[in-house]
């Protein structure tokens, strides 16, 4: 029996500090795990004094840290960042594999995600087989090396300790990880892992069998590689395959060649030929052979976006595309047909595929040929990479961001109508798929939301287990839906919680969201309902306020209706904060302008991981108008109390540059630091877990017995001395050619709110909320500003005037 599943899983050692050791040793930093990485010592480094008092003892130490010390440095730098926040860094320390065996041994989970050779894992393992403790958990993150040859020639403990630990590059942003289990795992060691990886690090836990590159690269690989063998028989450029294989096909904007750029052409090329090598019998085994065009390009260096050019070259401002005939790169031609033209219209992404796939045209066709031969080879992999369809279909949602996995698409577009087009074309249907038809099944999927079942390799239906948190699907199709207006819905979310989701395009604030949102405070007091979550299942929280709708009031010249409705925007977010019931957001992707400014007026903010915050309104000549810079300086002043003699200045400053340089947080962590989030605010590092963390906490407040936070009316502001000194610096950035003439006005009136007015001294909430209208309405009125704002409109890109 295992000793392992009652202790917490409290340090864990990463071995090797490569991109992916010390992608995994910054993300379980970020999760609050401390963490020990190792790498070898350099072979010039000189032997450890065996005196640990010896005076040259710190430095050959350090010496022989250099390679974990080097990453370590590294990571700062990372862009993107493989990290929540600066202080998350304290947790790891460094060390190497010959020094610190004790101290690795010690830690209760050690990953080794060193080169993936056979010959120097079992090296390493030999090493931690003599020095962990009884309880300490082994596993790799090889991405197809097999576990039973990992294992071999290892003891019975570190057996039953071993397992393998998949996860998936850039570690922090990608959900999927693949667990695969050994003959003499035990499964409690396994269930312990998936428990940990899921709660503790976010992660999407799919369990594989110990095949070749698992489920996620042998079905995506697979699919890349037929995608690049169909557009080879076709006469369709790359940036046609991209815009085929894009979200028209639910798959992401990346498509097939900015992933294989994004991804690596060398690495890339690496998997494929894992599978190549390694699978004889698969009957697609030709597929997964590197086209000559891979070749080339790695031959000459073009190995995607790491070396400036892959499949795609950015010169200049261009985008140029790689043209095999000619050799060279050349300008994108944009490809359009009717196909494509619907599929962007059509919001339900199952139905958006089964009409392209439906398509009579160039897109259509190639469309057709690509997702049936994703389909056929996920059903013919059945039983021998997993046992089930969920898990199938969930490695590709989470480590290929399909929208929809291969046994949901043949859901989608009927199991039969595929069979049959199949036989039509003369071509094989999985005996997988003739079975189940045959026994009168015709779809991989069955139950009720909320009761769902899957089909096994053996065509039993299973029930789905249901991922954590809440799915505001899963909330409609139970007949939640209180209201809803073309903008927004009101959704219960039960135990006397309501819900007000955006539903606007990319969630852009309008008249029709605050009309909901108004509608649901007064149910909550009113005694309806106890609390208010504001969330949504959208791709962002909210992009901001809606543009157009500001563009179309300045145009028109209705001064009045403008002013109105940036009073009932401001007086809404304030209600949010002081109202009587407890208003908590989740938040997650993009919270930008009004988006951030909603956010940072509710009691309690729960951020997924992967949230971008920020005030962002400088790019359209404006400054934060719905409470955001009367927020940004409340939070600023926080603790300091009106009769304490302090420079408010310096405090003042980093709300300034956040809003004047439109800073938009790299992740939650970051927004921590800039000044969004407060520290009584949640971090969830599992972005799908927060609407129902949001309703734990909302539920949590109810039984507390809520009472707000007034509003602050003894804010000491510095007025015209401090607007004098801001304008001074903004002078500065006009002078050196970092702002132009029309930032610096639109800082000045960021200072404005910041300072006070010219009068400053002891100021409310209120006061700061009519400077901060009568600035926005003021810049509004300006021809800079109406510029930007329409050419925001037109090309969906900042002005710089």
């Amino acid at each position: 029996m295992s000793s392992t599943p009652n202790k917490r899983i409290g340090k864990v050692g990463v071995i090797g500090a490569g991109v992916m050791g010390s992608g995994i040793a910054a993300h379980l930093a970020s999760a609050g795990v401390p963490v020990l990485l190792v790498d070898i010592v350099p072979k010039d480094a000189p032997a450890l004094p065996a005196d640990a008092e010896a005076p040259e003892y710190a430095a050959v130490r350090g010496r022989r840290n250099a390679i974990a010390a080097g990453a370590l440095g590294k990571m700062p730098k990372s862009k993107p960042s493989i990290y929540q926040k600066a202080s998350d860094l304290a947790l790891i320390s460094v060390g190497n594999l010959e020094d610190d065996l004790a101290e690795l041994g010690a830690c209760d989970w050690i990953v080794e995600a060193v080169v993936e050779r056979l010959d120097i894992k079992q090296a390493v393992f030999s090493k931690i087989d003599a020095h962990r403790a009884p309880h300490t958990i082994v596993s790799s993150n090889t991405s197809g090396i097999p576990l039973a040859s990992m294992a071999e020639g290892r003891s019975e403990g570190f057996r039953k300790h071993f397992l393998i630990t998949h996860f998936f590059n850039p570690v922090r942003y990608m959900k999927l990880l693949e667990i695969v289990s050994g003959a003499d795992t035990d499964p409690a060691v396994t269930a312990k892992m998936s428990a940990f990886c899921q709660d503790d690090l976010g992660k999407g836990v799919v369990i594989a069998k110990d095949t070749i590159n698992f489920i996620g690269n042998r079905i995506g690989v697979h699919g890349m590689m037929k995608a690049l063998e169909l557009w080879q028989q076709s006469d369709l450029g790359i940036e046609a395959i991209d815009a085929i294989c894009g979200e028209a096909l639910g798959r992401p904007k990346s498509a097939i060649f900015r992933t294989a750029d994004v991804v690596g052409l060398d690495t890339f090329g690496h998997v494929a030929r894992n599978c190549y090598d390694n699978l004889p019998h698969d009957e697609e085994r030709d597929v997964f052979a590197l086209p000559e065009v891979i070749q080339k390009l790695v031959a000459a260096g073009a190995t995607g976006a790491k070396a400036g050019a892959g499949f795609y070259k950015k010169v200049g401002k261009n985008i140029l595309v790689f043209d095999p005939a000619a050799g060279d790169y050349r300008e994108q031609v944009k490809f359009r047909t009717d196909s494509l033209g619907a599929a962007r219209k059509t919001a339900d992404v199952g139905q958006r595929i089964a009409n392209l796939c439906a398509a009579d045209d160039a897109a259509g066709n190639y469309a057709w040929a690509l997702t049936s031969s994703s389909l056929v080879y996920a059903a013919n992999r059945m039983g021998e990479i997993a046992d089930d369809v969920v898990s199938v279909d969930r490695a590709m949602r989470w480590g290929f961001n399909w929208a929809l996995g291969p046994f949901e698409i043949w859901d989608a577009i009927g199991v039969q109508k595929v069979a049959d087009r199949l036989s039509a074309e003369g071509r094989a249907v999985p005996k997988l798929v003739q079975t189940m038809l045959a026994e009168g099944k015709t779809s991989f999927y069955g139950g009720a939301p909320g009761a769902r079942t899957g089909l096994t390799a053996g065509l039993q239906a299973a029930p789905v287990a249901p991922l954590p948190g809440i799915d505001l699907a899963d909330v409609r199709a139970a007949g939640g839906v209180i209201e809803r207006n073309e903008s927004a819905e009101l959704l219960d979310l039960g135990d006397g919680v309501l819900c007000l989701a955006f539903a606007s395009k990319m969630n852009a604030l309008d008249e029709h969201i605050l009309t909901l949102g108004e509608k649901a405070l007064d149910l909550c007091e009113a005694g309806r309902y106890g609390a208010l979550v504001i969330a949504n299942d959208g791709a962002n929280f909210s992009v901001g306020a809606n543009l157009m709708m500001i563009g179309g009031a300045i145009m028109q010249g209705a001064w009045k209706q403008l002013e109105a409705s940036v009073q009932r925007f401001q007086g809404f977010t304030q209600r949010c904060k002081t109202g009587p019931v407890p208003v908590v957001t989740a938040s997650h992707g993009m919270a930008l302008g009004g988006g951030c400014e909603v956010t940072m007026h509710s009691a309690v903010t729960v951020v997924g991981a992967e949230t971008y915050m920020g005030l962002v309104e400088v790019g359209v000549g404006l400054i934060p108008g719905a409470g955001g810079t009367k927020e940004m300086t409340v939070r600023a002043l926080a603790g300091v109390p009106a009769d304490v003699k302090v420079d408010r200045l310096p405090l003042l400053q980093k709300a300034f540059e956040a809003m004047a340089m439109a800073k938009v947080a790299t992740g939650a962590g970051n927004a921590f630091e800039m000044g969004f989030l407060r520290p009584t605010d949640k971090f969830c590092i599992d972005t799908d877990r927060r609407i129902g963390e949001a309703k734990k906490i909302a539920l949590r407040l109810i039984e507390d017995g809520y009472r707000p936070v007034g509003p602050a009316s003894n804010l000491l502001l510095p007025g015209a001395e401090g607007l004098a000194a801001f304008e001074m610096a903004l002078a500065a950035f006009h002078w050196s050619g970092l702002a132009s003439e029309h930032d610096k006005i639109v800082g000045t009136q960021i200072a404005k709110v910041l300072c006070g007015g010219e009068k400053g001294g002891l100021l409310s909430e209120q006061d700061l909320l009519d400077i901060e209208r009568e600035g926005f309405l003021h810049l509004c009125g300006l021809e800079k500003t109406q510029a930007r704002i329409r050419h925001m409109l037109e090309t969906g890109k900042p002005l710089r005037n």
